[in-house]
């Protein structure tokens, strides 16, 4: 709690923004170990002046601060500064990157060496929404982990495409992770929760605030290779995403759409500029030399008997005894065995040594 607290001093005080910050930290290490100190370490450092050393060296309890802790331990908020070890090393790299993260889930290294942000307009059209559900499916099934805003449309279903096709995904926020916004986005945040984070850089009760949304966007953008715009208009958040894709030296892949419709104006006007044409996610995966690995075969057929020593196996993980499947099953030897060999050949099982049996799916 006090690195936190002394993260969220030192950008209080009047004359110190996130580059400094940022700056001052990497010179003389996390604000805790310097923030209302009387060391001497401060006077050497000449892009602050007198009055900023003075005001570090004495500051007072952030406003809530009782508030913000106790946010954080309600939720299990999790905290990274820009010189801790897992703080995401895609964004430490844009221009003002956020010196500190809040999340709550599971963030990994992997995340981000194969990230893809997914974005476009809360009023999506049909082809827009059918559109993101197959990208996403297909970049999952590639590995990708989908990043994107928890928004209405084009972001919900983006999310909801990787969740439901078990793939990680990132969703970054312009309120404070405890602040699930839009409401009605509850039940997929916990989704999310289950196999990814929500992230933000705004503190724990932070409200949804309009000027919040277009600054968390470049956190979105630079988290990934790559900013997939699906719809919007030019004035849209996501093409906002897309600007600071190109500035932050990222790649942009824009969806065509009807130039009657106003959801496509944006895309559009995105290709015109040079972003890449992309009409399925083969020409993503095309872009970064990555071929889809062949899919699973189908799921063999099991009659009732065999679904239920299979099931049974299965709640046994990682391998159960022969002996203890005919107490299971009530079946004979002669019968468990002939189902057990049926099982096998269906490539559902492989018996192991000391007369047992796992499941392979």
């Amino acid at each position: 709690m006090e690195k936190i607290k002394a993260w969220i001093q030192l950008l209080s005080v009047p004359g110190i923004g996130n580059a400094k910050a940022i700056k001052l930290a990497k010179t003389l290490g996390e604000p805790v170990e310097f923030v209302n100190s009387s060391k001497e370490d401060l006077l050497q450092i000449d892009f602050l002046s007198q009055t900023e050393i003075n005001d570090i060296r004495n500051i007072s309890d952030p406003h809530n601060w009782n508030k913000i802790c106790k946010l954080i331990d309600k939720f299990g908020i999790k905290f990274i500064s820009i010189l801790d070890d897992n703080y995401p090393t895609s964004l430490k790299n844009i221009f003002d990157p956020p010196p500190f993260l809040f999340y709550r889930g599971t963030i990994q290294k992997d995340d981000f060496r194969r990230a893809i942000a997914m974005v476009g307009t809360r009023k999506a059209s049909n082809y827009g929404k059918l559109t993101a559900k197959k990208i996403g499916e297909k970049l999952v099934q590639a590995g990708f982990t989908i990043i994107s805003g928890l928004a209405y449309g084009i972001d919900t279903i983006s999310h909801f495409s990787a969740v439901k096709n078990g793939g990680r995904t990132l969703a970054v926020m312009g309120t404070g992770v405890d602040k699930i916004y839009p409401p009605r986005n509850r039940e997929l945040a916990g989704r999310i929760l289950e196999n990814g984070a929500l992230i933000s850089e705004f503190l724990p009760g932070s409200e949804a605030e309009k000027w919040n949304f277009p600054t968390r966007n470049r956190i979105i953008s630079g988290l990934s290779l790559g900013s997939v715009i699906i719809e919007g208009t030019k004035k849209s958040g996501a093409l906002l995403t897309a600007k600071f894709a190109l500035d932050q030296n990222r790649d942009v892949f824009a969806l065509p759409g009807d130039i009657n419709r106003d959801q496509a104006e944006g895309p559009n006007y995105l290709i015109k500029l040079g972003a890449k044409i992309i009409t399925s996610a083969q020409d993503i995966l095309e872009e970064y030399e990555i071929q889809l690995e062949k899919q699973s075969p189908k799921f063999p057929d099991l009659n009732e008997k065999e679904e239920k020593i299979y099931q049974i196996i299965l709640n046994h993980k990682p391998e159960i005894h022969f002996d203890k499947l005919i107490v299971k099953t009530g079946y004979s030897v002669g019968k468990l065995s002939t189902l057990l060999l049926s099982l096998e050949l269906k490539n559902m099982i492989k018996k192991t040594s000391g007369n047992k049996v796992m499941p392979l799916y």
